[in-house]
């Protein structure tokens, strides 16, 4: 399964981008549900206004019903009739006293009620507050008798503009009517209808127009009536100009006044409508973004703590990557503030026992590695010892092998030489350093060769092949001489035929190593046996038990025709690592090539590395230094 891969984003990000999300939540939440509010505030505010239109208009049609009530009762009142059909002049005294009293009371029933008069056909008039001069036009336009209960129009009475509504008066019996006057009653428009405008509950304003049958304007402003008639349609919204720069825009409502035929106009003004939803709005807002600021403030004040006190842990954790040991030792202290968290606490808390815990187990490993370190050499240094000295024996059994052969032919001279070389040979391998240069090497291996030459006489041939910069470089000690035993015992001593033995060396400067070759042109080996000895290389360095004799043994018991070489690459492993192995190529009837490899180092350079290192303990010791 394919791995995600992670976007890293520091934690002061990550939380900037959160509060960035949050606070665009929080304004697009804001102002979805201002507009919410201000649509159900518009459609509440239009629907009471449509309900308050339609309660003024109800109430204006009642008011105007309680007058015509009032009118028929003053009307055909016996009051009345006896008043105007009176021929006494003093019955018409007393009777006008009493119409007056009735004219009087019947104006207590309602505040609006400015005048009543009766105008009678002989010009006989009575009225409260008013003079007949006020109704003598109206008197004249309604000379038809047969006209209903009516508006007349407008007058100023008692210094009131009023709206004056007439009413025709007949005379009661039993035979045919005879028309006898006219009853006209004065109401205070402005106060019937300006008081219905007030309202606690409403901050608004609205507009009333109010009209008689002939159009003509009995309440409200000309300018608006003249802007309502001027629209074609009398569509329900209507614009006017108030000011240069002020259109007013007014939805208009209608309503029919039955009895009179008037209509009532209710006007209300859009704009001030929205204006009142954008105050509630703006609040609702304002509140909103205050709320929403004091949420930012407050996580602000808690992120920041939180996020200082992980850079200076990140901080003090950087400070003891790059080594500091000092700090290390005084441990994290985290500066949190007044406002901190806990678990920051805890993460500086644990960390610093960590810390403690960490640098006891690391005096606890360190001591373990130097011990588990002297023992690996210890027991590295005893396990060359040990296969340095196999070699002795299994080289000293078939050289005096040798000398026996020719003491038995009575050689003295060649027993000598080769006594004299073997005596060299045992010298150099109990005696120096483990290291040796290739050129001492070989010293040897042609001292090992002379008598190898006594023993098989022409039976091959010596070739070498040394570059002239391989001679000074390091080596194993008694690395060579077994691979020329091998190849000489088993490669050359088999062949019928005589053959070639080829040493030779050189340097790789480009894997800095240098290559050191036997070749030997014997009877070679069978792709089996190349393949078994292969596996007893690979086995010899991977299957180690620890015990040096315990595996040499093993090995023997397998190999025993190879434990020279198997001696020779465990050695090799041991002083280089796994990548310095024998390497092995053989062809039955050809030969066979053995390859082994050694870093190339010179002993001019081993020495020079050695006295600089002299040099500096001495220098760090030097009596009376005050570093």
């Amino acid at each position: 399964m394919k791995k995600r891969k992670t976007l890293l984003l520091p934690l002061a990000r990550q939380f900037t981008v959160i509060l960035i999300l949050f606070t665009l939540c929080t304004v697009c939440i804001t102002i979805y549900s201002t507009f919410g509010y201000s649509r159900l505030q518009t459609s509440f505010l239009n629907n009471s206004l449509e309900s308050y239109s339609a309660q003024l208009a109800k109430s204006t049609r009642e008011a105007y019903e309680s007058y015509e009530n009032i009118c028929y009762s003053i009307a055909y009142s016996q009051v009345v009739q006896n008043y105007l059909m009176s021929e006494n002049r003093g019955k018409s005294y007393e009777n006008y006293r009493q119409l007056e009293n009735q004219l009087s009371n019947t104006a207590l029933l309602n505040p609006y009620i400015i005048d009543i008069a009766v105008y009678g056909q002989d010009s006989t008039f009575a009225s409260l507050c008013g003079s007949a001069s006020n109704y003598e036009e109206f008197s004249r336009s309604l000379s038809d008798s047969r006209f209903p209960y009516r508006s007349a129009g407008v007058a100023t009475v008692n210094r009131t503009l009023c709206h004056v509504l007439a009413m025709p008066i007949y005379s009661l019996g039993t035979g045919e009517s005879r028309y006898l006057g006219i009853l006209f009653l004065a109401i205070d428009v402005n106060n019937l209808l300006g008081n219905s405008l007030k309202s606690d509950e409403n901050d608004y304003d609205p507009r009333i127009l109010f009209t008689d049958a002939s159009g003509q304007l009995i309440y409200g402003e000309p300018q608006l009536y003249d802007a309502l008639c001027r629209e074609e349609d009398r569509s329900d919204v209507f614009q006017i100009q108030e000011t240069s720069d002020n259109p007013v825009t007014y939805a208009v409502t209608g309503y029919s006044i039955p009895g009179i035929e008037h209509t009532l106009y209710v006007l209300i003004d859009k704009s001030q409508i929205t204006r009142q939803v954008a105050r509630i709005s703006g609040r609702q807002l304002l509140v909103m973004c205050a709320i929403t600021f004091l949420a930012l403030l407050f996580l602000f004040l808690l992120y920041r703590p939180l996020i200082r006190s992980l850079k200076q842990l990140t901080d003090f954790m950087n400070t003891i990557s790059s080594g500091d040991r000092r700090a290390m030792k005084e441990g994290a202290v985290i500066h949190q503030g007044l406002i901190g968290s806990k678990e920051i606490s805890e993460i500086s808390t644990a960390f610093n026992d960590m810390l403690i815990e960490t640098e006891k187990l690391n005096h606890t490993i360190f001591d373990t590695y130097t011990r588990m370190y002297e023992l690996e050499n210890n027991n590295r240094k005893t396990e060359i010892a040990f296969l340095r000295s196999q070699i002795n024996p299994h080289f000293l059994y078939n050289t005096l092998t040798m000398i026996c052969g020719l003491a038995a032919e009575g050689m003295d001279d060649k027993i000598i030489s080769v006594t004299g070389a073997l005596s060299r040979i045992f010298r150099y391998s109990i005696k120096g350093s483990d290291m040796v240069t290739l050129e001492e090497e070989m010293s040897i291996v042609r001292s090992y060769l002379m008598i190898q030459k006594e023993r098989f006489e022409d039976r091959f041939t010596v070739r070498y092949e040394f570059s002239e910069d391989s001679h000074d470089c390091l080596i194993p000690k008694m690395v060579i001489q077994p691979l020329v035993e091998n190849a000489i015992v088993h490669g050359l001593e088999k062949s019928l035929e005589p053959g070639e033995l080829l040493i030779g060396a050189g340097r790789n400067p480009e894997h800095g190593y240098l290559a050191i070759w036997i070749f030997d042109t014997g009877v070679g080996m069978p792709e089996s046996r190349l393949a078994e000895l292969r596996e007893s290389i690979h086995r010899s360095v991977y299957n180690k038990t620890g015990d040096a004799s315990a595996d040499l043994e093993d090995l023997d018991s397998q190999n025993h025709e190879s434990i020279g070489i198997l001696n020779v690459n465990s050695r090799m492993v041991l002083y280089y690592g796994t990548d310095y192995t024998l390497l092995i190529d053989s062809e039955e009837g050809v030969g066979t090539n053995i390859q082994t490899r050694v870093p190339y180092r010179l002993k001019s350079d081993t020495n020079a590395r050695a006295a600089q290192n002299t040099n500096s303990k001495g220098e760090n010791h030097v009596p009376g230094n005050c570093d």
